[in-house]
């Protein structure tokens, strides 16, 4: 009988709305205490928005950095494990273990290399947590350590990473479609380009706008239909591989190889992507178990990367020059038969327009954080028009590769591991426990007009500590040699180091208190 008044209530609720007095409580008797507008009528909820969501990916995504509404909550784990496995199941990876080997390193060295540098990944898994509790991004969650207004300094680094990456990822998507479309017969020309780069950006672009829901649907499909074209080539490649070359490859110093490789590793996977961490997570149900969505976070990353990087170390024998190749899927492309060749293209493309989206997503919600009174579709707008400037910049003016540009990139990126650092032990210490306050993240100035300078000086001394120990074609660092010469353990040098001083800061306020 019970079952009976419940279903009925529940009707009810879906034509009439949440009653002032509970029908389920007042036929049994139990009108007072009520709990069921937070249970069973939440419940009915998540199962018809569970329901809709499947239906919902072609709708535009309207929530910018706005709290997520309760209605809205309706991820799961295994949304953001596609999330991740498709925006790292690109065949780049490949490049990344031929990197590793190129430090000089036997076969378990640099197996042990990648394990190590993608476990960095956890970094991703961890933040996480804190769009599900706050339920907003990342960098909007980073006003409470910073102040609104003194957080617009990480905001605009980020921004520019997300879209300096994005640019990249513009290029090189148009070079492996046009590869696509010469492999199919057509001749290479101007005409050529231009129409792959259109697109390739149109594929992008229209997913961005489209929003989350779009995003867990292509990345979800990615995933399936690609990673198995993913695998076909690894196979390939280990069944073709000369393993008495590989198993004897001498050792390498643990000291001046093996570090700078891991650092590498842990650069170009966690650490580059931990800061979009709460960008997916901020739709998660309330009731998602916090060690699912590590665990789905952190797998999703890794599993596909494990790979692409074991791949990449026995391709190192049959083409040793692949990290210093100026267009690495091509070449990787030349030693496979001709039936595999536009399959392998096919899954490079897949891979690549998945980290484009994933870069426009949260490099449009990074220029919201700055304060710009727009709308998400606007702001994506806004970012696509600059992209494709420096993408067309790039095809047809200087026909360089960036490579410059990505060293820049690298630099700035010695400022996101000493954030992640004062983001990670802020949400350990502090908002774990005490959550994050909506009106601190939004309307909130408090002393110094908005900016907190202790936790800035923690951010910047570790961004400075790194950029002392960093070597590449944009900076030279005092100390950039030895160990640190040609590597990025000046990231993990900028991470320590903000860590340390931010402790310092937290333990300072609770002693002051």
């Amino acid at each position: 009988m019970k079952g009976i008044w419940e279903r009925g209530a529940l009707v009810m609720v879906l034509f009439f709305g949440t009653p002032v007095k509970c029908v389920i409580c007042a036929n049994l008797g139990k009108e007072s205490h009520c709990h069921h507008d937070q249970s069973h009528f939440s419940v009915m909820e998540n199962i018809m928005s569970t329901q809709q969501k499947r239906h919902r990916f072609w709708k535009v995504e309207r929530t910018g950095i706005d709290i997520v509404p309760a209605s809205e909550r309706t991820g799961t784990p295994l949304d953001l494990f596609w999330v991740w496995s498709a925006a790292n199941i690109g065949i780049l990876g490949i490049v990344y273990g031929a990197i590793i080997v190129s430090f000089k390193l036997s076969f378990l060295q640099s197996v042990l290399a990648a394990l190590v540098g993608l476990s960095s990944f956890a970094l991703v898994g961890y933040i996480s947590f804190s769009g599900k509790l706050g339920r907003t991004t990342t960098l909007t969650l980073s006003r409470t350590i910073f102040g609104i207004k003194g957080n617009i300094a990480p905001t605009v680094i980020f921004w520019f990473i997300s879209m300096g990456w994005e640019s990249i990822n513009i290029v090189t998507g148009t070079l492996t479609l046009s590869a696509l479309f010469q492999a199919c017969g057509l001749s290479e020309s101007p005409l050529l380009t231009v129409v792959s780069m259109v697109l390739f950006a149109a594929l992008s672009i229209g997913v961005t706008l489209l929003g989350k829901e779009m995003v867990i649907t292509m990345q979800r499909w990615v995933t399936k239909i690609f990673g198995v074209m993913t695998l076909v080539v690894v196979f390939y490649i280990l069944f073709t591989t000369e393993w008495q070359v590989v198993l004897t490859m001498p050792s390498g110093s643990w000291l001046t190889g093996f570090l700078p490789a891991v650092s590498v590793v842990a650069a170009g996977s966690g650490i580059a992507w931990a800061a979009t961490g709460a960008d997916y997570s901020r739709y998660q149900h309330e009731n998602a178990a916090k060690a699912k969505i590590f665990t789905a976070v952190t797998a999703g990353g890794m599993i596909p990367l494990v790979l692409l990087l074991f791949t990449g170390i026995l391709l190192s024998v049959q083409l040793p020059d692949l990290p210093n190749s100026e267009n690495p899927i091509a070449h990787i492309g030349s030693i496979l038969p001709d039936w595999m060749v536009i399959p392998y293209l096919m899954t490079a493309i897949a891979g690549i327009v998945t980290m484009a989206v994933m870069s426009l997503y949260s490099a449009s919600l990074n220029l919201l954080t700055l304060g710009i009174k727009i709308k998400r579709v606007h702001a994506v707008t806004i970012d696509s028009t600059i992209v494709l400037s420096v993408a067309v910049y790039t095809l047809f003016v200087t026909g360089d590769f960036m490579g410059p540009f990505v060293a820049f990139l690298i630099f700035f990126g010695v400022f996101l591991a000493s954030w992640e650092a004062v983001f990670l032990l802020d949400y350990i210490v502090l908002r774990r426990n005490q959550g994050y306050c909506p009106d601190k993240l939004f309307n909130y100035v408090g002393p110094n007009g908005g900016i907190k300078w202790l936790p800035i000086l923690c951010w910047l001394l570790g961004a400075l500590a790194g950029f002392s120990v960093t070597q590449n074609d944009f900076i030279s660092g005092p100390w950039a040699v030895g160990i640190f010469a040609n590597s990025s353990l000046g990231l993990f040098l900028a991470f320590f180091v903000s860590f340390v001083c931010y402790g310092l800061y937290l333990m300072l306020n609770r002693y002051k208190k």
